[in-house]
């Protein structure tokens, strides 16, 4: 039985919309019909553009050939990031009705590579802690994370393919592993972050949530990048299992390493990489600068607004308050030398292999769960993905992080599609 076509992932869409097998409108119409029959319960978008989505598809239709390599895809936007016609709202009741006029940097790159903004997709109040009104797909009663998690969710719930995202600590990976689809955060620095809003700047970094890591090849060829192949020759693979690893739950514990040796017998070479213990350091040093950076982002709503502000949002400026100028020094200081720590790591390994959370998705709504396992990869600028691999004992989906060199992200997604097609 051939797939909706919502349920296509982005490479395949695009492969049949090539061949004329699909048009996007069709894509959008099913995309859509998903949307008015799951949305209710999901609560994964902040705002739609049916009519717009529409119009685009349409003139897409009618091109003799591809205008680009995400010809006729939707796209979820997370709602911190800005729109010319819809509201970029922040998940805040400060800019609930904000239109700002035009499309931030990285919308405009993928609409140039074909793709069809659909909606904005419900982020956390700020990107930040504060949960937002979205459900987990798989079950309604549990977190999708933060503070991504529309776009995770959407893309989960086949609502859209491909969903924009971005990561302070971890509000890529997490929601990517929470819901059960690839989740990718690049290199710090890798994209143009003008037209989305900052929580802290030396920390932001834009993602996204799609079907399967070929999609990922598909991004980033939007962005100019070429698409890596898969190697032919296996992988290299560090396990890392990281100072908290008594921190994760023994049954996602067993599925990281249930993982490697899948990838050992598939050819991979798999040893361990013991993380220095320094490292436990880094998570305080990571909170450090986001905190700190978050009221200089923050100084102009919180002079004005702050009766506005959650508890969870006024506690991070209390703590970010509370970071003196010598913290702040000291905890880039322990960034500097993890970074080079890590260097050591790629003499030896192709990618690492580590948790993606702690294991599933906690129940409830108010808890977006722990980015433990997400906070110094963040901090230490590292690309990663986030792979689907088994579920837990709530039958919720469970994940694998691959690490990767600085700078090495295309190469990263090149190994991801090798470990996807030996995990699957």
């Amino acid at each position: 039985m051939a797939k909706s076509p919502n349920k296509l992932s982005a490479s395949e869409a695009v492969l049949r919309m090539a061949q004329k097998r699909l048009k996007a409108r069709d894509l959008v119409e099913a995309c859509l019909d998903r949307i008015e029959h799951r949305e209710g319960q999901v609560h994964a978008w902040e705002a739609l553009d049916p009519e717009g989505a529409r119009k685009r598809a349409d003139m897409l239709d009618k091109r003799a050939r591809p205008v680009g390599p995400l010809h006729g895809v939707p796209l979820a936007v997370k709602d911190i990031i800005s729109t010319k016609t819809m509201p970029t709202t922040c998940g805040s009741p400060i800019y609930r009705d904000h239109v700002v006029g035009r499309d931030a940097a990285c919308v405009t790159q993928l609409v140039k590579a074909g793709a069809i903004v659909l909606g904005k997709s419900v982020t956390t109040e700020f990107a930040g802690g504060h949960a937002g009104k979205t459900h987990n797909p798989h079950n309604l009663r549990h977190t999708p994370a933060g503070s991504s998690s529309g776009s995770a969710a959407a893309v989960a719930d086949f609502m859209v393919p491909v969903g924009y995202g971005t990561q302070t600590a971890g509000s890529v990976i997490r929601p990517g592993a929470f819901n059960g689809v690839v989740a990718y955060k690049g290199t710090y620095g890798w994209a143009d972050l003008a037209g989305v809003k900052a929580y802290a700047k030396s920390l932001d970094t834009l993602g996204f949530f799609a079907r399967e890591a070929n999609d990922l090849a598909l991004i980033r060829a939007a962005y100019g990048h070429a698409a890596a192949n898969p190697a032919k020759q296996a992988p290299r693979i560090g396990l890392v299992r990281t100072p908290w690893w008594d921190v994760a739950e023994p049954y996602n514990q067993k599925n990281l390493l249930e993982a490697a040796r899948t990838l050992r017998a598939a050819g991979a070479r798999v040893r361990e990489w013991v993380a220095p213990e320094s490292w436990t350091g880094l998570v305080q040093a990571q909170n450090r600068i986001m905190t700190k950076e978050a009221t200089q982002s923050y100084a102009k709503e919180r002079a004005r607004f702050s009766h506005l502000f959650s508890p969870i949002m006024k506690a991070v400026m209390v703590d970010g308050d509370a970071v003196n100028r010598r913290q702040y020094a000291d905890a880039k200081k322990r960034k500097r030398v993890a970074v080079g720590q890590l260097d050591e790591a790629w003499e030896k390994f192709d990618l690492l292999l580590t948790p993606s959370a702690k294991g599933e998705a906690p129940s409830g709504l108010g808890n977006t769960g722990d980015p433990l396992f997400n906070r110094f990869w963040t901090l230490l600028g590292s690309p990663c993905i986030a792979l689907p691999f088994n579920t837990g004992p709530f039958g919720l989906p469970l994940s694998v992080q691959l690490i990767g060199k600085h700078g090495s992200d295309d190469k990263l997604v090149a190994w991801a599609r090798w470990i996807e097609a030996r995990l699957a």
